[in-house]
């Protein structure tokens, strides 16, 4: 829906939402949004690309203790009580509860990197790392489309096969064959007591990048005439394929470690540590080669990271140009002084405060807000434009008419996002206070919405023009003038009787062309 709304209108995320007075003001919201968006993921994806970095030393800084440690650094394995007691929960000593704590992939995050006793204490390899991916990010960026269209390629093919790598490896690791049925639920006992169908559809929502804006600023630079519903749909399929790879291979990856120390694959997932940068390098290390999974496995995320930055980058510079003759005249200088704000203004995040407050709370946020957006993309341009309409731009942009179970879904899709949104929201607000700082940035940008659109009605309502603020834009549609009076003139039918003429014609100038070979060869 949201591919063929832009490629219709030939609008970005902005414009597209001027469909009448009421909702002009969201396109800027969603500016803001992807710039959040762009902060957080760039915070991220520097601390992957420092464990990428690091991944190459011998031996790796996480799997040995160093000045950041404690007393009680790997006394897992340096203390043979301990190791007995806690192995398989024979004892079930209360120091095992807490034996997370000690390991050095723990400590090295804690108290080395995001330095847990030393909240405002930055560590200059992040740094360097954040650096590393300006620089990637510009060299994507600084020729618009020329350059991103070789960094796409990159981007979108190399994390397909670094997971097919790691599953592959996985599957050749002890222990797959005692704990890969635990590991990939088959009995579904793990999914069911978790399952919430909202959760599922956010996810589902997220993973597509509905929601945002990114999807609306790529397609209003597509031809009028691009199929955009078969490339949505192959979009559809390796996005599921991707998501369905890296389950399989996040579940076998529990398979070695409960092996070595007889647990269950879902108690590892409990375990209070995150698990980029402390259960993953957990895991690792029980594989064969580790230090080569490590790399392939980290410069997999790093890549990920770096696609969302490269595509949010380049949609926000993209937009700015369209606004500014100067932004569009010198693309170099304005991603290279992009690059610079976005380095200079993501430092103060790389410490306790940034990764543990502000990164944890808003990602759990992000996928509601694209879910409000989404839900509210369908009531204004299904419901309110209307699913007739609606249907007809398609069948004048593309030839194709939209089925009944097409419309059908447009339509269930809103009562689906609606509720996802409200179960979602709900489930939020019962979380501990940990989730405070993201709940206050989602509340204030759906309120800021909120309150924008109450104040254009109350003004509407003094000025006397209630009326024209919720009448649809009648110049919303086709930029190009040819294409907005052809749209004016077009209908169903006279589509339908155009076709029917061109295929009597067709056919007509088959069987003639038939009927003078026939003859030649009879004279012949």
């Amino acid at each position: 829906m949201e591919t063929v709304i832009s490629q219709f209108t030939n609008r970005d995320c902005i414009d597209v939402w001027k469909i009448n007075r009421c909702t002009s003001h969201v396109g800027y919201i969603l500016i803001v949004w992807q710039v959040l968006i762009l902060f957080y993921n760039h915070t991220v994806t520097s601390f992957l690309m420092h464990y990428l970095l690091i991944s190459f030393e011998s031996p790796v800084p996480f799997y040995t203790c160093g000045p950041w440690s404690n007393r009680q650094c790997n006394i897992f394995y340096r203390n043979y009580t301990v190791n007995k007691n806690c192995i398989g929960k024979q004892h079930g000593a209360p120091y095992c509860e807490g034996l997370y704590s000690t390991y050095p992939e723990y400590q090295y995050w804690r108290f080395n990197l995001v330095k847990l006793n030393e909240k405002h204490q930055i560590a200059w390899k992040i740094c360097l790392a954040s650096g590393v991916i300006c620089i990637l990010i510009y060299l994507s960026c600084f020729k618009r489309e020329r350059s991103l269209k070789w960094a796409t390629y990159f981007l979108a093919i190399y994390p397909i096969a670094a997971y097919s790598v790691v599953l592959t490896g996985s599957l050749l690791q002890k222990g797959i064959v005692f704990k890969f049925t635990e590991a990939l639920d088959f009995d579904f006992n793990e999914f069911s007591k978790k399952f919430r169908i909202s959760n599922i559809v956010q996810r589902v929502v997220y993973n597509l990048g509905i929601g945002s804006g990114v999807t609306l600023n790529l397609s209003a630079n597509s031809p009028f005439r691009t199929p955009c519903l078969s490339n949505s749909v192959i979009c559809v399929v390796i996005c599921t394929l991707f998501t369905i790879l890296t389950i399989l291979t996040t579940a076998l990856m529990t398979c070695p470690y409960a092996f070595v120390f007889d647990d269950k694959p879902e108690t590892i997932m409990k375990i209070r540590m995150s698990f980029l940068f402390e259960k993953v390098p957990r895991m690792l290390y029980h594989y064969e080669r580790n230090s080569f999974y490590l790399i392939t496995t980290y410069s997999c995320y790093t890549v990920l990271g770096l696609c969302t930055d490269v595509m949010v980058f380049y949609n926000l510079l993209d937009v700015a140009a369209k606004r500014n003759d100067k932004i569009a005249k010198y693309p170099g200088l304005t991603c290279f002084c992009g690059n610079l704000v976005l380095f200079l203004i993501t430092i103060p995040f790389f410490n306790y405060f940034g990764i543990n407050i502000f990164t944890v709370s808003f990602r759990r946020h992000v996928i509601t807000f694209t879910i409000f957006i989404a839900m509210l993309e369908c009531i204004v341009f299904l419901t309110w434009y209307g699913v007739q309409r609606f249907s007809e731009d398609v069948h004048f942009m593309l030839g194709v008419q939209p089925q009944f179970c097409i419309k059908t879904a447009w339509i269930l899709s809103s009562i689906l996002l609606g509720y996802s949104f409200c179960r979602e929201l709900d489930h939020h607000l019962r979380l501990t206070t940990q989730l405070i700082y993201g709940s206050y940035t989602v509340s204030v940008i759906i309120g800021l919405m909120i309150l924008t659109f109450i104040g254009k009605i109350v003004y509407a309502a003094i000025t006397k023009q209630l009326r024209e603020l919720f009448q649809l834009d009648p110049t919303w549609g086709p930029k190009t003038e040819v294409l907005q009076r052809s749209r004016a003139m077009f209908s169903v039918q006279a589509m339908t009787k155009e076709y029917m003429y061109r295929q009597y014609h067709l056919k007509a100038g088959i069987l003639s062309r038939q009927r003078e070979s026939n003859v030649r060869n009879s004279f012949n």
